[in-house]
């Protein structure tokens, strides 16, 4: 009874581990993302059409994907002719070019080092709007600890932002998003940069008035600019994950 019990246990187990490997398998048969080109799949990431399984790069990828499948068919070679698919030199080629690079492409250090784009980007989000909470608060106590609160939160978020925007950057060298998708980037890149340069001022008049008490309400307005604009970039930099109609009600 005992072994029958570990086996029922670990027989799921097998399955999604041989699912996953099969996953892994077809993903790399399959290479980049038909949606925007040239980006390396997800394995975890898939839509079944017609028979097969198409791996994409994103959650945007999938959406775009399921919404007009027609329109990226001839870049899979799931559905290539056979005379196509079953070339073998054509195949050999294409996983060396994917494999080394190509003239052009973007290095894979600096793919590697965008990934932590998420992660920094956090920093000046959660720091911002605590910094802004904390001058809610010693607008209301006076409590000065408040305001040292907001100067301190308002120093570390430059650090964050500072290091985010490169990252950024970075995760976005060598992408090529639709056309939608690529205008919603561009204005992501630009409210980076607005916001890192904001949160600067911020930061800089912050530690003017608690240096010199002067200079309140122009802290005030650049403070309150910050947080805005750290929102109008985390909306865009959603856009960009979750599709175009994340927001449709």
């Amino acid at each position: 009874m005992k072994y029958l019990l570990i086996l029922l246990i670990a027989l799921p187990m097998f399955g999604n581990a041989n699912e996953g490997h099969d996953n892994q398998s077809r993903a790399l048969a399959q290479g980049t993302c038909p949606v925007m080109e040239g980006n390396p799949v997800d394995p975890s990431l898939y839509v079944d059409y017609k028979g097969e399984r198409v791996y994409l790069c994103c959650k945007t990828c999938v959406k775009l994907f399921t919404e007009n499948p027609e329109a990226y068919l001839d870049k899979l070679p799931q559905f290539a002719e056979p005379a196509h698919s079953e070339s073998p030199a054509t195949e050999a080629e294409h996983d060396h070019a994917t494999g080394h690079g190509e003239a052009g492409k973007t290095p894979k250090l600096v793919t590697f080092i965008g990934k932590f784009h998420p992660i920094a980007v956090h920093i000046p989000i959660a720091l911002v709007l605590v910094a802004a909470l904390a001058e809610a608060l010693f607008l209301f106590t006076g409590v000065p600890l408040f305001r040292s609160a907001a100067c301190f939160n308002l120093l570390i978020a430059v650090l964050g932002a500072a290091a985010a925007v490169p990252l950024g950057l970075a995760a976005a060298t060598g992408t090529q998003y639709p056309a939608d998708y690529a205008a919603i980037l561009l204005r992501h890149k630009l409210l980076g940069l607005s916001t890192l340069v904001v949160i600067l001022i911020a930061a800089a008049l912050s530690e003017r008035l608690h240096r010199k008490q002067a200079g309140l309400w122009s802290y005030r307005i650049a403070l309150l600019l910050s947080v805005l604009l750290v929102g109008a970039t985390g909306h865009f930099g959603g856009i960009l994950v979750y599709g175009l109609n994340y927001f449709s009600w």
